[in-house]
Parts: structure tokens; C-alpha cells; sequence
């Protein structure tokens, strides 16, 4: 706690106070998400379509990222926005944006005047008037508009893929390392897409990023992948055999029909995967993470539970894992072992267990 009546109110009243905005300010998020989509996907069309006719006319160099970044200053307009900007080489750092538009943010400020209203009566409440003064309450506004972004640069990672036509994409004139990145103008951005070249996981410079990668159709035969960091990365038909994946990072990967053949996965995080047409056999996943617990309205983490659909687990055995919430479409689970410390809790893991134990009740009584 605090020693000050300032560090007092920041730490005590302020986390309450924005709790309650935050929430007021997804929900309504959540009830207009299509409709955002819908319009987002509509002015970003129009501005790559500009920046593939002014890419013709040989005005701009390849597009090395494309950043939406919330203004600040909107806050004081009617209606708050996100500013886009293409650059070339080195990206905003080295270069000025050679195309500017601009994406609607309304939901960002709808309870920031609640949010305001209550800081205010709390500190005459607490009669903490005298300490907490306009300006105090104007830099926890901007804090809470700061943890909001940062929530919402991860909710948008999601369905950016909604927001984008691949057409226009591949028309654009890219540099090697193109981003799609989101965050605050001339401040931090988060990649939220992004095209890359192809790499080895074990024939590369160790600084290597492997995020937003693709491997498609690689043999790991007896690999040993030791944290490493391989987020947001696809892999297309590849096949693991006879490796341990250990203590690696691997949130929001997508898994297209791959094979895990005798393979120990441990400690790793896989938080919002996609395992498609997967085939398990003969495979140890130990204390491993699929869902993010501790996602909450107070630290503002958010990430989908990782989902698997027409998989198959034949000789697998899950142990101390977090699988909480994860959806199990269309799998098959022949020989699928569940120890008592993995959470299972409203995920198809239960129902799949479940479903097995009466096959195997039936055949039993046959």
C-alpha cells in the first residue's frame, strides 16, 4: 500500500473504479463486434486500394507495416479514432507515413465519463478533495484508455483476419517483413498479422524471431524444441516424431493437419492454438497450458481458450494441464488418458471422456 493519500487513492479506489468502467466498455464492445468488424473491414479496403494505386503511379516504396494506432487527441473530439499509416524501410522509426486514413473508435470512450464522474465523488467521499485534483483524475483517465488499448490490441488479433481482403494483401508491393501492428500513435504497437519469410527452426541465427512463421510440410524427427517463442505461427502438415517440445511458447499457433507421433510436451504454453485434423498417437502432454486462467477484467490479458476440431488421440495422456473452456469438435478419442490434476472443466474434454466411458460401458455389456 501506498504512504501517500495519491498512492492510496491509485492503488484502492482507482483498480475498483476502472474495473467497473472496463466492464461497461466490453460489454458493449461484445454487443457491437460484427458490426465493428463490418465497418473496420470496409475502410481498410478502401485504404489499401489506395495504397495499391499510388504503389502503381511508383510514388511509395514496399510496404514494410501498417499501423493503426489510437489518437490521444481524439479523446477530445466527438467521435475518438485509430490513425493508419503505411511505411517503407524501418518502418516508422526511420521514415513518415506516405498514407494516412482513419478507423471509427467509438466503444473506447463510453465509459471514461462514468468512469470520471465516480473517481470524483469517491475522492470527496474519502475527503481526499484536496489531494486529488482535475489533473490527478485526468492522468487515471488516460491510464484507464491505455489498459483499454492494450486489452483490445489483443482482442483484435482474432478477427483481424475478418477485417482483411487477402486480395488486396497480395497486390500490395511488401517488404520481406511486412506487420500489421496496433497500438499508440508514435508509441508501442502489437503485431496483430504478419507475413514473413520462410526459416529452420534449427538452422537459424539464435536471435531469430520464429513468430508469424510458416512450416509447412516439415519432418521434426527426433527434435528437441527448448523455449523458444513460436507464437502466432502456422504449421501445415508437418510431422512430429520422437521429440519433446519443453518449456516454448506457442500461443495463438495453428496446427493443420499434423501428426504428433511419440512426443512429450511439457511446460509449454499453447493458449488460444488451433489443432485442425490432428492426429495425437502415443503423446505426453504434461503441465502444459491451453487456457489463460488468470485472464481477468483487472489485468486485462485476454486470450481464446485453444480449440480442437476432428482430432484424433490414440495412446494420449494429459497430465496437470489447463484445458478449461477449450471446445472438442468432431474428435475422436480412442485411448485418451486424463489424470485427476488437469482442468477440464467446461471444455468437450469432458464430454469426450464422458462419451468414451459409455462406448466402452456398452461394449462391456455386449
Amino acid at each position: 500500500m501506498g504512504d501517500t493519500y495519491i498512492q492510496i487513492f491509485e492503488e484502492k479506489v482507482y483498480p475498483e473504479i476502472f474495473a467497473t468502467a472496463a466492464e461497461y466498455t466490453i460489454d458493449l464492445f461484445e454487443q457491437q463486434k460484427d458490426k465493428i468488424t463490418e465497418m473496420w473491414k470496409k475502410v481498410l479496403q478502401q485504404y489499401m486500394e489506395q495504397l495499391i494505386l499510388i504503389q502503381k503511379d511508383r510514388k511509395v516504396p514496399p510496404v514494410t507495416e501498417i499501423d493503426l494506432s489510437f489518437l490521444y487527441s481524439s479523446l477530445q473530439e466527438e467521435h475518438p479514432k485509430y490513425r493508419i499509416d503505411s511505411y517503407g524501410e524501418g518502418g516508422r522509426v526511420f521514415g513518415d507515413s506516405f498514407l494516412i486514413g482513419f478507423l471509427p473508435a467509438d466503444w473506447m470512450t463510453v465509459g471514461l465519463e462514468q468512469l470520471t464522474r465516480n473517481l470524483s465523488e469517491r475522492a470527496v467521499e474519502e475527503s481526499l478533495r484536496r489531494y486529488i485534483r482535475p489533473a490527478m483524475i485526468e492522468t487515471l483517465r488516460l491510464r484507464a484508455v491505455r489498459s483499454l488499448l492494450y486489452y483490445f490490441s489483443m482482442r483484435f488479433k482474432y478477427f483481424i483476419e475478418d477485417m482483411i481482403d487477402f486480395r488486396l494483401i497480395a497486390q500490395i508491393e511488401k517488404a520481406p517483413h511486412f506487420f500489421i501492428q496496433i497500438g499508440e500513435y508514435m508509441d508501442w504497437q502489437k503485431t496483430i498479422y504478419a507475413i514473413r519469410p520462410a526459416v529452420d527452426i534449427f538452422n537459424c541465427e539464435q536471435t531469430a524471431d520464429l513468430r508469424f512463421r510458416n512450416f509447412p510440410a516439415v519432418l521434426y524427427k527426433e527434435k528437441y524444441f527448448r523455449e523458444l517463442d513460436l507464437s502466432h505461427s502456422v504449421f501445415k502438415d508437418s510431422t512430429f516424431e520422437d521429440s519433446s517440445i519443453e518449456d516454448c511458447i506457442m500461443n495463438d499457433c495453428v496446427f493443420d493437419g499434423c501428426t504428433f507421433e511419440n512426443v512429450k510436451v511439457e511446460t509449454t504454453r499453447m493458449i488460444g492454438c488451433i489443432f485442425s485434423d490432428c492426429v495425437f498417437r502415443q503423446t505426453s502432454i504434461i503441465e502444459s497450458i491451453f487456457y489463460e486462467e488468470e485472464s481477468n477484467i483487472k489485468n486485462l490479458q485476454y486470450f481464446e481458450p485453444a480449440e480442437f476440431h476432428e482430432c484424433n488421440f490414440d495412446g494420449v495422456a494429459l497430465k496437470g494441464c489447463v484445458l478449461t473452456g477449450c471446445p472438442v469438435i468432431n474428435c475422436d478419442a480412442p485411448k485418451l488418458n486424463i489424470n485427476a490434476d488437469t482442468k477440464i472443466e467446461y471444455s468437450g474434454f469432458a464430454k469426450l471422456v464422458q462419451e468414451t466411458a459409455d462406448e466402452g460401458a456398452q461394449d462391456g455389456i455386449l
